[in-house]
């Protein structure tokens, strides 16, 4: 069976594809990748340096109501009583200890029904955002100063917390038909303040 012959209009239209072919992978052999490629990296690289400068403009324009802020921030820190005024934690705890005293001065009208027994430093190790003081204290207290001596302590200036709040009830034996006055309850608490110093935020 005879085939027909391929006709000359169809080799040259095969023929300017090729061509078109060859002259595209010329150029991006030839030209794109080693002139026009660069010089687009280099118009990018121009862009982000034009960007950062704007941000770098905008932030120098801003300086001066950054600096006022933070100025207004030192000025409201130093004013702040919200801690405690002492910058050494030995210092602090001596005035925690006093102001647990001067709490129990005002609202304690019977000392034999509300005393302190004991108070002392203490180290939680944790740590935290601002440097915390603590001092453990023992009280034998009845329950009406006690609620006022801690509330009177949480509910000022600097601010204090009272927490791991242990109460006992000291039982007596009192003879029958003897009024015997109850013992005063057995309490133990925690007292802290925080200085105006950086500590260790928690991770």
């Amino acid at each position: 069976m005879a085939t027909n012959p391929a006709k000359p209009r169809d080799g040259r239209f095969l023929a300017v594809v090729l061509l078109l072919i060859v002259l595209l992978l010329g150029y991006l052999l030839g030209v794109h990748w080693w002139f026009v490629e660069p010089h687009l990296q280099y118009a990018n690289e121009m862009q982000d340096l034009r960007d950062q400068q704007l941000r770098y403009r905008t932030a120098i324009a801003a300086r001066p109501e950054i600096e006022q802020r933070l100025a207004e921030v030192r000025a409201y820190e130093q004013g702040n009583r919200a801690f405690l005024a002492e910058t050494d934690p030995n210092a602090a705890s001596a005035a925690l200890i006093q102001r647990l005293k001067q709490a129990m001065s005002d609202h304690v009208e019977d000392e034999k029904r509300c005393q302190n027994v004991s108070t002392q430093s203490f180290n939680s190790g944790e740590e935290e955002l601002y440097k915390r003081v603590t001092v453990q204290a023992r009280l034998k207290c009845d329950l009406e100063p006690l609620a006022a001596v801690l509330y009177d302590l949480e509910n000022g200036k600097p601010y204090l917390f009272v927490d791991q709040v242990m109460i006992y009830k000291q039982q007596s034996y009192s003879p029958p038909g003897v009024k015997v006055a109850p013992n005063p309850l057995d309490v133990r608490f925690n007292l802290s303040g925080y200085l105006r110093q950086p500590g260790k935020a928690p991770k």
